[in-house]
């Protein structure tokens, strides 16, 4: 078990079947589909519905693989949809896109340090590391915002600065993972 402080238990799993942003063509939603259980290993996250297992957009496995592998899994948490919601004037959990939600509060690149534990319900530690911001980008900000486009910066630069600093959430990497690892809603996320 994990000795770092508990931030708070998962409530959400979540992959993307197809990419969900189209540069300059906007933010589509539809892509993401809730999952009861995964499997995270170093390529990223598997999610598991009834018999079969959907590979994530972000997974390297993934034929339409986003990220090359350089952002193969993503963590939120619903303190940022709190602030989202009270900023865009609603937020549906899990509406970014983000692979694993956690109900816990929002938290800066900071708190986060050197990266976070999840603890399976079978006792195995899945460390994830190296975490960065997911940049905000003019397609889910447009989104955000109700617009039927995709905006310039200088017409959504506001808004698009309120997303910064992990709101949309952070990508992690599960590097230490020799084989993977199971998750389910109610693990417990802990400080590292």
């Amino acid at each position: 078990m994990s000795s770092g402080e508990l931030i708070g238990e998962i409530v959400r799993l979540q992959v993307q079947r197809i990419p969900v942003k189209s540069r300059g063509a906007g933010y589509d939603p539809s892509g993401i589909e809730e999952v009861g259980r995964a499997a995270v290993d170093a390529w990223g996250m598997v999610g598991g519905r009834e018999d079969a297992w959907i590979v994530d957009a972000h997974h390297r496995a993934h034929p339409a693989s986003r990220g090359g592998g350089r952002r193969s899994l993503s963590i939120g948490f619903t303190g940022h949809y709190t602030l989202m919601a009270e900023r865009f004037g609603g937020a549906p959990v899990g509406i970014a896109g983000e692979n694993i939600i956690v109900d816990g509060p929002a938290l800066s690149l900071r708190d986060l340090g050197d990266g976070l534990v999840i603890v399976a319900s079978d006792g195995t530690d899945l460390f994830l590391e190296r975490p960065r911001v997911a940049a905000p980008c003019l397609e889910f900000t447009s989104f955000m915002l109700g617009l039927d486009r995709v905006a310039p910066l200088e017409e959504i630069e506001g808004p698009l600065n309120d997303l910064h600093d992990g709101r949309r959430g952070f990508i992690v990497a599960a590097d230490r993972t020799s084989s993977p690892v199971e998750l389910s809603i109610g693990d417990g996320v802990y400080h590292a």
